[in-house]
């Protein structure tokens, strides 16, 4: 008896082991099918990340975010609302990298010249062709996505399901025709006022009304010390970019007022933020506002280095420090309300 039940051990153990080694053999072929065979399947995949710019993603969380937060332990606040508005956000901010990628290859703003990172039609590695599909996969994910969100906080509401709805489609051009169309508004130096609508008072507003089905008054600070730190970050962007702006004919913000003075508009943009979201948590007695002060300090930083340089190509190095200092500011808001 003995002898049969380790026969079925040693059987079971080989067993075992030739399972495994066929998982290590399976999981080696990939990686040698991936990285060597065919090499152009990871560079394809490596071109739609960057053509996806990463780093604008936290920033565009930052305002849904905003919005959650505040409704956040209240009874109204909803965890599959929460969930959609982030991924809505993902997919329209993806969309609107997209569309930026695409129009500014056309109408000349993206070009050898340019001092910011290479992009994916202007440096050739997507075509314009491609691009617009990808365009059109991320309009028809926004909206399925968009819908979903808005069926689940609204259920058969019609009275506010159509206005969001309308807010929403608004959102969805916005992204589209910034840098497309005949007529651009990102060309006419109105890209400013879109971000700061769109991704401080239509982002912070629109989503902690999808919880509560109402904006209280004193909502519209913190909405705007997300619209102030998001038109800084597009701000520095502009500031990087001026030549290849002017010598494609974009009139931007800098542009107009030369770099100092842009520079002086940055400053006001990073204190109009710090200033509003300090107005709330004084008036509101919020003290899950402290939270931010991580994230205020890294703008700052970022802040002190913009005046520090004289080289517009340099400036990109404080691109990412604005827009995670934005998004640390609220995630550290997030941690301090969830604790208190």
């Amino acid at each position: 008896m003995r002898s049969a039940d380790f026969q079925l051990w040693t059987h079971s153990r080989i067993k075992t082991s030739s399972i495994f080694s066929c998982f290590l053999q399976a999981r080696l072929f990939w990686c040698k099918l991936a990285s060597r065979k065919y090499p152009s399947l990871m560079s394809l995949i490596s071109t739609w990340i960057q053509a996806a710019r990463p780093r604008t993603l936290p920033l565009a969380l930052a305002a849904t975010g905003m919005g959650n937060l505040l409704v956040y332990k209240t009874p109204n606040f909803q965890y599959s609302i929460c969930c959609l508005s982030i991924l809505t956000t993902l997919f329209l901010q993806i969309l609107s990298n997209f569309a930026n990628d695409y129009g500014d290859s056309i109408h000349g703003a993206d070009s050898d010249s340019r001092k910011g990172p290479s992009r994916a039609v202007q440096s050739g590695r997507v075509s314009q062709s491609g691009m617009k599909s990808a365009i059109y996969l991320f309009v028809a994910l926004s909206l399925i996505s968009g819908l979903s969100l808005l069926f689940i906080s609204f259920q058969t509401n019609w009275a506010a399901f159509i206005p969001v709805l309308m807010v929403g489609l608004l959102a969805i051009a916005a992204a589209y025709y910034y840098t497309n169309g005949t007529k651009p508004y990102g060309y006419m130096a109105m890209g400013d006022a879109s971000v700061f609508v769109f991704f401080g008072l239509v982002a912070v507003l629109a989503t902690q009304y999808l919880h509560s089905l109402e904006v209280p008054a004193l909502f519209i600070l913190p909405a705007c010390s997300l619209g102030f730190w998001s038109t800084a970050v597009l701000n520095v962007n502009n500031m990087r970019d001026m030549d290849s702006d002017r010598n494609a004919g974009k009139h931007t913000i800098p542009l107009q007022l030369g770099l100092h003075n842009a520079k002086l508009y940055q400053t006001g943009l990073v204190a109009g933020g710090i200033l509003s979201m300090a107005t709330f948590g004084l008036v509101t007695e919020s003290a899950f506002a402290i939270g931010g002060i991580p994230g205020v300090l890294l703008m700052l930083k970022a802040l002190s280095g913009v005046w520090k340089t004289s080289v517009q190509a340099e400036l990109d190095a404080f691109l990412k420090p604005q827009a995670v200092g934005t998004f640390l500011a609220v995630l550290g808001m997030a941690i301090l309300k969830a604790i208190l």
